[in-house]
């Protein structure tokens, strides 16, 4: 809807609810739980991190969660965020992970850890969690972090894989769970730069393939969040995967790798 006398959106206004935020103590899902936060949303913020989760977080800020969705039982930890929260209307699905690995040389090791962290966690504790708003029949929203590798090769197969299934779930639990006015959608970010330092010889050549002409930046990502997350500006959006990386994806060299 329009702002009263003008053509600009209206702010999104969290205040009151709670959100769930997975490897929100670093990068995206830092950036992510903090403009939750100003836009009044209770936030609960999960990592395994626990030294970069209360530097994050300082004290009454948000609520910091030790845990770790990869080898933590992701059914406890929705079944515990519940039984202290009750029903959590926003959900974000940010923890990711990759290992550098090409198909041939990879270890079931590896593969497991990536799938673990990036499909398997979040799927049982969205699960959890959606069951709870089910019940409680009061909506929501859940938004996952996927990656344009979920349709564009990286040379990290697994990785690419785990992004691909989290597409395809994003669609699935979307139409499933429409009748419960639940929302799902996904974000897809490019190249995000998430810390200093790096190869600066790598950031110039792989920022020359960018149209937008500069690396992503966190609160890129954080913004078409919390505008997919909020009922004012997206409640007739559902089921949707936004790209975001400065037009990397529309860049031949990304596609015939």
């Amino acid at each position: 809807m329009l702002a009263s006398g003008g053509s600009a959106l209206p702010v999104p206004d969290l205040s009151g609810r709670k959100a769930v935020v997975t490897g929100a103590a670093h990068g995206i899902g830092l950036a992510i739980a903090l403009r939750l936060r100003a836009v009044g949303a209770t936030v609960i913020a999960v990592d395994k991190d626990e030294a970069s989760l209360q530097a994050a977080f300082p004290e009454g800020e948000c609520e910091p969660v030790l845990a770790d969705v990869a080898t933590d039982d992701p059914l406890a930890l929705g079944d515990r965020l519940v039984l202290q929260h009750g029903a959590i209307p926003l959900v974000v699905n940010n923890v990711g992970i990759t290992t550098p690995s090409a198909f041939l040389d990879l270890e079931p090791a590896d593969f497991d850890l990536v799938f673990r962290t990036n499909l398997r966690g979040p799927w049982f504790l969205t699960r959890q969690l959606a069951r709870a708003l089910v019940a409680a029949e009061t909506g929501g929203s859940i938004l996952f972090v996927s990656s344009v590798h979920d349709t564009h090769i990286r040379l990290n197969p697994h990785y690419s894989a785990s992004k691909a299934a989290v597409a395809m779930l994003v669609k699935e639990l979307a139409y499933e769970l429409a009748p419960y006015r639940i929302r799902v959608n996904a974000v897809s970010p490019g190249w995000i730069k998430t810390e200093e330092g790096g190869d600066p010889e790598q950031d110039r050549a792989l920022t020359a393939r960018i149209p937008a002409g500069r690396p992503g930046q966190p609160g890129d990502v954080a913004g078409l969040a919390v505008v997919l997350l909020s009922d004012d500006l997206s409640d007739y959006v559902s089921g949707v995967n936004l790209t975001v990386d400065g037009g990397l994806s529309l860049n031949p060299w990304l596609t015939s790798q």
